[in-house]
């Protein structure tokens, strides 16, 4: 019960990061990877709040959203009465068939899984692609620092919208911020953070099975790195 009310505080707070630029810019970027088509069928895997999820939807596209907290799920469920969720884990075997998606993305969720188990998360991955179906992942590099994303989020803004409008919305942004570094520093203890080397989601998806992997791309104001991979035809 205290870990449900503990999540739940969490990501009451995580929807602030929709007012950052950065994290804008960084559900864009993934859609435009993933070349969205109509007939999509795509998971995203750790869909938190349902953020890219929304934003694949509005894009044409059929989306299924899988993440192992269900509140999370539940606030999702909030924006779209009618989303497809599941509750499941990256590191079982999940409840899908053989080469059932077009398409897969995972933002800010390999990371959190222990090193050794990345591996075969991302291989389960791979089972449920269909063959030449596309995967684009992200995750923070170890050399990042969030309050550089929020820096990058203040010269962005006030280029855009002025000084005035930009410490508006900062104020706006403080007390759930706050909490959000917070309740960060308590998850940093519930959990063992696996963060990347530069090349490190590229190699992995190598050992996975994956081709065509993509030069890595440095996104979310660089503190994040950025792979697709296809699998073999």
């Amino acid at each position: 019960m205290l870990k449900e009310i503990f999540w739940k505080k969490y990501f009451c707070s995580y929807d602030v990061l929709n007012l950052l630029i950065p994290y804008q810019t960084l559900l864009s970027t993934l859609c435009s990877e993933l070349e969205i088509k109509k007939t999509d069928v795509i998971l995203e895997a750790g869909c938190g709040t349902g953020n890219l999820a929304l934003m694949i939807k509005n894009n044409g596209s059929k989306v299924i959203g899988l993440d192992n907290c269900n509140v999370a799920l539940e606030l999702y469920r909030t924006k779209d009465p009618v989303a497809n969720t599941i509750l499941g884990n990256l590191t079982d075997i999940l409840p899908f068939p053989n080469n059932y998606f077009d398409k897969i993305v995972s933002n800010n969720t390999l990371y959190i899984i222990d090193k050794g188990k990345q591996i075969l998360a991302l291989k389960e991955l791979y089972r449920i692609l269909k063959p030449g179906g596309k995967i684009v992942i992200s995750n923070p590099i170890i050399t990042g620092s969030p309050i550089k994303i929020y820096l990058s989020h203040i010269k962005l803004s006030i280029k855009a919208t002025g000084v005035l409008k930009t410490i508006k919305v900062l104020l706006r942004m403080l007390l759930p911020t706050t909490k959000i570094f917070w309740f960060n520093m308590k998850i940093k203890k519930m959990y063992h953070y696996s963060l990347f080397e530069l090349n490190g989601q590229k190699n992995l998806l190598m050992q996975s099975g994956f081709i065509k992997i993509s030069p890595t791309k440095l996104v979310y104001a660089d503190q994040n790195i950025l792979n697709s991979a296809f699998k073999p035809i």
